[in-house]
């Protein structure tokens, strides 16, 4: 009662009103100080590294009893903490919590019970997968108490709304091992992705699709299998808004596909991002260039673009199998990359690709015809001259980064809207479902 009673009033000394209510209600005093627990106060570590450099003791720093019991009552009630492999037989302890922003107690509660039991990210693959899995873990079971409550009369949970409306972020420290004891190594924090914002009932369905495809992508990924620099690119982008942090991880996963799908020796194929998924991402990511304000979709429901782009996967991730036809190319991603920062160099490095991938198309297509094989798409002059036209209305940078991205996608087979895309002059040049290539890629 002490503690409601305090809270329930204006004091600047929360600490001594409690003792005062409780001493007055049992009789018993409560300590007026404690020694700082580094677990529930990372910043309060013992040692010379004082709050206030008063002294050079190494004794335990002290703080109020009252901070310490509601943190250590927090971090039980609300804390995440997971054993996280670094190096062969050394693990280091990760310990997390939530910073709830717009959601009551109840269903914070709800939802981070059902991660903790039900969807926790694994310790046992590196830092950066440890925080990925995390974040997009967590923000599923967000989604799944969005769809619990879809259709409720009264819907308290307010809907529709960014995931990072309701949780801002996670705040966390990490704990290094020191042999038989750890230490603070690092205070940090986790941002939520701000694009997972669902607009209807539908697009819940097709977040969830999203954030799978996501695990399903970085699940493939270890630190321990050398991947370590790859997770941290994701990382980089998932905790946080900014949509260039996708490109910088895109570029080099895209360069890691090819290679893994030309490697007969690889165990599994590796998954690919879908088009719908880069749809809807690209869709609610605010996009700010020139002090202007960008919609992407004009430059990804282009019908050049995407046949560049589908040129792009064609020569790629769907090439240099026998049953095709055609020699895959290598390294394609990061030249397009490296000449992204000037619209010169980069129309240059996509007209030799298209040149090059047309020649392609001139030796193999009569053959292809012939056996009856599926056949690789066409480009055309107009399909160059539209994406230079888009180079100049948003930049080189951005126009590759969404080459790259949608290039290396899985999902360009035959549908509604690639038939209005895949017609030359008579001449129609489909591919396979890269659905159907997902019994290599999924």
């Amino acid at each position: 009662m002490a503690l409601f009673t305090a809270f329930s009033q204006e004091t600047d000394d929360f600490t001594k009103l409690v003792n005062d209510l409780f001493t007055q209600t049992t009789g018993q005093k409560l300590p007026e100080t404690a020694s700082a627990v580094k677990i529930y106060l990372p910043t309060s570590v013992q040692g010379v590294n004082r709050i206030k450099a008063d002294s050079n003791k190494v004794d335990s720093q002290k703080t109020d009893w009252l901070s310490l019991w509601l943190i250590a009552g927090g971090l039980f009630t609300f804390g995440i903490s997971e054993r996280v492999k670094i190096a062969e037989r050394v693990y280091d302890w990760r310990v997390v919590a939530l910073e709830p922003q717009d959601i009551q107690l109840t269903k914070y509660r709800e939802v981070l019970d059902k991660l903790r039991q039900f969807n926790p990210p694994s310790g046992g693959h590196g830092i950066a997968r440890f925080d990925s899995e995390l974040i997009l873990r967590f923000c599923q079971q967000l989604l799944n108490y969005h769809q619990s409550q879809a259709d409720a009369e009264t819907d308290e949970f307010a809907l529709f709304q960014p995931v990072n409306q309701f949780v801002s972020n996670f705040i966390g420290t990490h704990f290094g091992s020191k042999g038989q004891v750890y230490g603070v190594k690092e205070v940090f924090t986790l941002g939520l992705p701000g694009w997972i914002s669902p607009k209807n009932h539908q697009e819940l369905t097709d977040y969830h699709n999203v954030l799978n495809e996501h695990l399903s992508v970085i699940t493939t990924l270890s630190a321990e299998e050398g991947h370590s620099e790859l997770l941290a690119a994701y990382r980089d982008f998932i905790t946080g808004t900014n949509l260039i942090n996708f490109f910088r991880f895109q570029v080099s996963y895209a360069d890691y596909v090819v290679k893994r799908l030309a490697d007969p020796k690889a165990k599994f194929f590796p998954r690919l991002f879908s088009i719908n998924g880069l749809n809807l991402m690209v869709k609610n990511f605010n996009y700010r260039q020139n002090d202007q304000e960008l919609n992407l979709t004009d430059i990804t429901e282009d019908p050049g673009f995407l046949r560049i782009a589908k040129a792009i996967n064609s020569a790629t991730v769907y090439a240099g199998k026998d049953e095709h036809g055609w020699d895959r190319i290598y390294g394609l991603a990061q030249r397009l990359s490296s000449q992204a920062g000037s619209k010169k160099d980069f129309i240059i490095e996509l007209s030799s690709f298209i040149a090059s991938y047309e020649n392609e198309n001139l030796r193999i297509d009569e053959e292809l015809k012939k056996q009856g094989k599926h056949r690789r798409i066409w480009t055309t002059k107009d399909d160059l001259d539209r994406v230079i036209n888009l180079i100049e209305e948003y930049g080189s940078s951005l126009v590759a980064n969404l080459l790259i991205a949608y290039g290396y996608a899985k999902g360009w087979g035959k549908s509604k809207e690639s038939d209005s895309t895949d017609t030359n002059d008579g001449t129609e040049t489909e591919l396979d479902n890269i659905a159907e290539g997902e019994t290599e890629n999924d």
